[in-house]
């Protein structure tokens, strides 16, 4: 082993599987807890999965979603979940196919629609109207879409955080440039100086400082439910593809 990597299996911090060993015999409001930030990224996953991959409309597909998650926060599954078996995403999708299909195979027999609500009832209503379609095979669709879920969760963290530092205009400048760039569209440093009212060493030192946060957020996000730093880097490679 190199000096950095090492460096950097030294400096791993503590993950999701610390997280949830916590969590493990811990009472339901602790474990909730415990749970929440990876619920919040993994969500929308899980019902695009339903949607596309199991032809669910989207009432049952938020039910299931509910369903799926109000589970995970019961004892019984979270002693199945361990870093042996590799990362969250992967447990995720191991899991969710076989939760399915009791589901189902129970669905004559009972009301859905009575699990408790995880995952807020208006953001499963806002969903419903999104595209959903996709040409990309069921493993890649899913970590397409937790790709955008960890975007969507880190923007809104560097947000809150640029809100804290009393810095609002630092997120919109870098709101601004990351949505024109992912749109194909990206707007130039001059275009960003007239916009925001800012000189061009201070758009270019605020953009490469958010970058670096932006970063940083990405990675802690894939963290969770990772047990190594190469384990880290494999995940990085299957989620965005790189």
């Amino acid at each position: 082993m190199n000096q950095a990597s090492g460096t950097m299996s030294r400096n791993f911090p503590a993950t999701a599987w610390t997280i949830i060993r916590g969590a493990q015999g811990s009472k339901a409001d602790v474990r909730r807890a415990a749970l929440e930030r990876l619920i919040q990224v993994y969500w929308r996953p899980v019902y695009w999965q339903l949607r596309r991959d199991w032809n669910s409309p989207h009432w049952e597909a938020a039910d299931l979603t509910q369903e799926y998650f109000a589970a995970l926060l019961s004892e019984a599954p979270l002693q199945q979940v361990s870093p042996e078996r590799g990362s969250f995403r992967a447990y995720v999708k191991a899991t969710l196919r076989n939760f399915v299909l009791n589901a189902r195979r129970r669905e004559k027999a009972m009301v859905r629609g009575g699990a408790e609500s995880v995952i807020p009832l208006a953001e499963l209503e806002a969903i419903e109207d999104q595209p959903s379609g996709t040409e990309d095979s069921p493993e890649r669709a899913f970590d397409r879409e937790l790709m955008r879920s960890i975007v969507r969760r880190v923007l809104e963290d560097l947000r809150s955080d640029c809100e804290r530092r009393n810095k609002p205009l630092q997120y919109e400048l870098f709101h601004a440039f990351y949505s024109g760039e992912q749109a194909g569209r990206r707007p130039s440093y001059a275009r960003l100086q007239q916009q925001f009212g800012l000189g061009p060493h201070e758009v270019k030192n605020l953009l490469a400082d958010m970058r670096v946060r932006f970063r940083k957020r990405i990675l802690d996000h894939l963290r969770d439910g990772i047990s190594g730093e190469e384990e880290l880097v494999n995940e990085i490679r299957e989620v965005f593809g790189s």
